[in-house]
Formats: C-alpha cells, sequence, structure tokens
C-alpha cells in the first residue's frame, strides 16, 4: 500500500484507478458530480476509476493499493465538466425520467449514478432502476431491481435493493419482453412512492435492431423524458432517428478516452461476488407444492400423468422416471439421467406427442424467485431439490416469511456460485 498527500489547485481534474481510498482533508472535490467536503472519505474498487476535480484548492489524503494508481489526463481526455453540464440542464428542463443507453463499459451505470447525484444536490427524490440483467449491481444478476438513493453514489453497487422483478436470465436477448415489462412497473413503482427522478442503466447489448427496439418500447411505456446515449456516436444516430417525432429528448455524452475496462473474466468474477453476498447466509425452505404457485415451469403446467403410465414411460427410455406431465402436444418427464436420443425419438413415435426430458441432476442450482404477497417477487433463491412422493420442493434462500409462489429461471449455478451450462428453456 502506498500513501501520499496531494495538492489540487482549483479546476484541476486527476484520474484515479481503483483499488484506493481517498480522504478530503481541506478544499472541495467532484466525482461524477456529487461533492464532498473535508472528512469525506472516497472508496475505489479495483474495477472502477474516476475522474476527481477540485472545486477549490484541495488537499487530499490518498492510499493507493495495489493495482491503484494516479495520473493526470491530458487536454479533452476527461468530460466531467461537460457530462456535468448536460444533466444539469436536462434537470433545469424538470426532465424526471431519465434512460441510459451505451455498450459494454461504456460509462453507462457511471452516467447513472451521475444524473443520481446532480438531483440530489437539487434537493429531489431520487431512484434507480438497474435493468443490466446480466451485470446487475443493485440486485442479483437475472433480476431487474429498483433502489432508492439517499446519499451520493459513485457505483450503483452501494445501493440496497428496494424492489426486484425476475427475469430467470442473464442473457437480455432471451427475455427482452420480460425486462420491459419489469422496467415499468418499477418506474411506476418508484413514482408511487413519491420518488421525483428515476434514472434506468440499461444493459450493454446494442448489436441488432432488436437491442435497441425493446429499450426504446421500455422507454415509451415508462414515460422517459431524455434518453442518454453513452460513447457510440452509431446508436445515438439510430436513437434519435427512431425518436425524432417523440417527446424524449435524446442527448450523447462521450466515453472517456483512457478508461477501466473489464473483461469476461472480470464480469464473471463480479457476478459471483454478487451470488455469494445473496446468498451466503441462505438456509433451506422445505415448501408444499400443492401449497404455492410454480411459475417459469413446463412440467408444472401440464396435467400430471398416471404412474401405470409412468411405468410404460420408463419402459421405453430405460432410465428412472420420477414423474412426467402432459398438455396438449407435449410430454414432460423428470428423470435421473439422461435417456439416448434413440429412445425418446422411439417414445414420440408411440405416444404421437413432442417429448421434452428434464434431466433432475440438471435442475439443481436453478435461479428462482421467491414470491409473496400478491405474488410479487421479495427474495432470491435456488432449488436444490424436488420430491415428487413427498410433494415438496427445496429451495436455498436468505427469506423467512410466508412464501407464495416460486418464479424458476434458465440460469443455473455451480456450489461456487458461478453459472453453468447453457441457458435453460426449461429448469424444471
Amino acid at each position: 500500500m502506498t500513501k501520499l498527500k496531494l495538492l489540487l489547485d482549483t479546476g484541476k481534474i486527476i484520474r484515479m484507478y481503483g483499488p484506493a481510498t481517498v480522504r478530503v482533508v481541506s478544499g472541495q472535490v467532484m466525482v461524477l458530480g456529487a461533492v464532498f467536503n473535508p472528512g469525506n472519505e472516497i472508496t475505489i474498487s479495483r474495477y472502477r476509476s474516476y475522474a476527481v476535480k477540485s472545486l477549490v484548492d484541495s488537499t487530499l489524503d490518498i492510499e493507493l493499493m495495489e493495482g491503484g494508481s494516479i495520473e493526470e489526463p491530458l487536454p479533452g481526455e476527461e468530460p466531467l465538466d461537460f457530462w456535468v453540464a448536460q444533466i444539469d440542464s436536462l434537470l433545469r428542463k424538470e426532465h424526471r425520467t431519465f434512460m441510459v443507453l451505451g455498450p459494454t463499459d461504456s460509462g453507462k451505470s457511471s452516467i447513472a449514478a451521475l444524473i443520481a447525484n446532480r438531483a440530489l444536490l437539487r434537493g429531489l427524490l431520487v431512484g434507480i432502476v438497474d435493468a443490466d440483467v446480466g451485470q446487475a449491481d443493485i440486485g442479483l444478476p437475472g433480476f431487474v431491481t429498483a433502489g432508492k438513493v439517499s446519499k451520493p453514489i459513485l457505483w450503483l453497487r452501494e445501493l440496497n435493493p428496494w424492489k426486484m422483478r425476475f427475469v430467470g436470465y442473464i442473457t437480455p436477448s432471451r427475455a427482452e419482453k420480460r425486462i420491459v415489462g419489469a422496467i415499468v412497473d418499477l418506474v411506476w413503482k418508484l413514482r408511487s412512492s413519491n420518488i421525483d427522478v428515476v434514472v434506468i442503466d440499461t444493459d450493454g447489448w446494442v448489436q441488432g435492431i432488436n437491442s435497441i427496439e425493446y429499450k426504446l418500447e421500455a422507454a415509451h411505456y415508462s414515460g422517459v423524458d431524455s434518453v442518454v446515449v453513452v460513447g457510440d456516436r452509431e446508436l445515438y444516430r439510430m436513437v434519435t432517428h427512431a425518436l425524432k417525432t417523440g417527446k424524449f429528448e435524446v442527448i450523447y455524452l462521450p466515453t472517456p478516452q483512457v478508461k477501466r475496462l473489464r473483461d469476461k473474466g472480470d464480469r464473471r468474477i463480479l457476478r459471483s461476488e454478487r451470488y455469494k453476498a445473496f446468498f451466503k447466509s441462505a438456509t433451506t425452505r422445505q415448501i408444499a407444492l400443492d401449497k404455492v404457485s410454480i411459475l417459469g415451469s413446463c412440467f408444472f403446467m401440464g396435467s400430471e400423468i398416471t404412474s401405470e403410465e409412468l411405468g410404460r414411460i420408463q419402459r421405453v427410455i430405460d432410465v428412472p422416471v420420477e414423474a412426467a406431465s402432459e398438455t396438449y402436444d407435449t410430454i414432460y418427464i423428470i428423470t435421473v439421467g439422461q435417456p439416448s436420443m434413440e429412445s425418446i425419438a422411439k417414445l414420440r413415435e408411440a405416444i404421437g406427442k413432442d417429448v421434452y426430458v428434464l434431466d433432475k441432476n440438471i435442475m439443481r442450482g436453478a435461479l428462482v424467485a421467491i414470491l409473496c404477497e400478491d405474488n410479487e417477487e421479495c427474495a432470491a433463491g435456488l432449488l436444490e431439490d424436488i420430491d415428487f412422493k413427498k410433494g415438496v420442493i427445496r429451495v436455498k434462500t436468505r427469506y423467512e416469511g410466508d412464501i407464495r409462489g416460486l418464479f424458476i429461471g434458465g440460469t443455473r449455478l455451480s456450489e461456487e456460485y458461478t453459472e453453468v451450462g447453457r441457458p435453460l428453456r426449461c429448469a424444471i
């Protein structure tokens, strides 16, 4: 660890890379639109970098951990002043709902935090909807989560989840409709709780029309005032063309020319850290299947098949069969082990319906949402097991209250809280 004291003249900007801690000894500095005074401390994660601007002559005590550094940006490299001026202008126009768009690592979450910080300085109540299901900061990957901002923030991970909506996938391309519905619902939930300013932080998927279209649908139904495009001029052009006769104001904010990038490994580690934080004190709950609703399940949508029919199915596919259900065109079969493709084809021909095999070993670790009063998502869980003979399902969760239902997703976690396998159409 390196300790140093830094004197900054009025208007001076430095760029800091974490991990580091900064304490304001004298003066006043601005980071992401938030103002820090003597005695305030700023913590910078190893995954983050920030421009620090002295608003008056200032003295900083800095601790740099391994990997942390300080540098002086070249003229024009840091767009902090431009960011602040643009957002302040929108707030003066009484814009109160913002959506932030941009590719991965463009600075979207930093802009979302900056909007929140500038609104707080005006005495406004602020809420943020974290709609990045793959790299969630406020909540858990696989969820769209809302948080309320009560003090200046530099990273959305500083916020606690207030409300969450389950998507079930960490890839937005599989769940656009769910994400749109979740965003709109949470925006209106925040507004109904007397929040003045709402900021929607979106995912970094911006390749192709579909990736942009569903975000603009969410903006439309959420009543967004401003769409802020970060770091992608072509995306800005596409959005302005799509919204040229709409009620939105679209602005472009540049990404800093020098920034800390996260590779796939970093993003995987960050997701794993979120899972560990949510489930570190979880216990196993045993829930009677006939007492709860089950959403997101192929099997539980069907009518249960008799034990006699189960026996016939097992003789054809030649692996243990625990349960099966039937819809108008498909048989869903819960097995222990995976039957051969030939035996599945034989069964399909014999019954004249499609066959979908769900290996019980694969369903373990599926990410689920706990549904509480009014079937609203109130917690996360991991599916551990289903005992079809006893009619119970076991779920690992921190939630201790009454459970009204489960919403099962297509993401599975290992015991080390990393995603395993491909996203499933049906975990069960």
